[in-house]
């Protein structure tokens, strides 16, 4: 298992007949893309498939047309749960491609990805199956480490209030009406922290 961008997906999916595009690292991205959005930025992949109207998704596989293949390796993304976008056939504008959008990287596994590419993958035990793999890795993005950064700062700030005998300044009849109005006018803590990371 390994941690890997969306480059590294698009590479992986070229090894199954795929035909990656609109990034950087795959031949540039053409123009008709949000300026704001994950392709000008290299965060993003159209995968298309390009083989033979109809062939199979695998080898040995029945034959389908490349929009049913298409439309197969959309729902797959979407069933993976592990990009920030998802896009195929049935979304506006993705008609003859999968959209995928990776900010960062993640851990995704090697069955994960071509389960991705075909629908099926071997099991460490050496059979096929078409049961979509689980990854047991969770993945972090940046804003919750953010989010546990902040909420660890927020501890502290709030214990050394505790220390300093605000407590009574908490609990006052002025503060039962807003009681994050004392933690908001800490120095160097933002209400979105405080938000972010209610106490429980």
């Amino acid at each position: 298992m390994a941690e890997r961008s969306i480059v590294d997906i698009g590479k992986f999916l070229q090894r199954y007949g795929l035909n990656i595009g609109e990034n950087p690292a795959f031949g540039g991205v053409g123009p008709g893309h949000a300026p704001m959005g994950y392709h000008p930025i290299g965060a993003a992949i159209d995968v298309r498939d390009w083989r033979p109207d109809v062939a199979p998704a695998y080898e040995g596989g029945k034959p389908i047309s490349w929009k049913q293949r298409t439309g197969e390796l959309s729902w797959r993304a979407k069933q993976l749960g592990l990009f920030n976008e998802a896009l195929g056939p049935g979304d506006p504008g993705q008609d003859t491609h999968v959209h995928l959008a990776l900010e960062g990287k993640k851990y995704i596994t090697d069955p994960q990805l071509e389960w991705l590419a075909t629908g099926r993958y071997k099991t460490p035990e050496g059979t096929l199956t078409d049961v979509m793999p689980v990854s047991t890795v969770q993945n972090v993005t940046t804003e919750q480490k953010v989010d546990k950064k902040d909420s660890k700062r927020f501890q502290s700030l709030l214990n050394e209030s505790l220390r300093m005998g605000l407590t009574s300044h908490l609990f006052s009849p002025a503060q039962s009406q807003n009681p994050l109005s004392l933690l908001q006018s800490m120095p160097g803590l933002m209400p979105q922290t405080i938000l972010r990371n209610p106490l429980v």
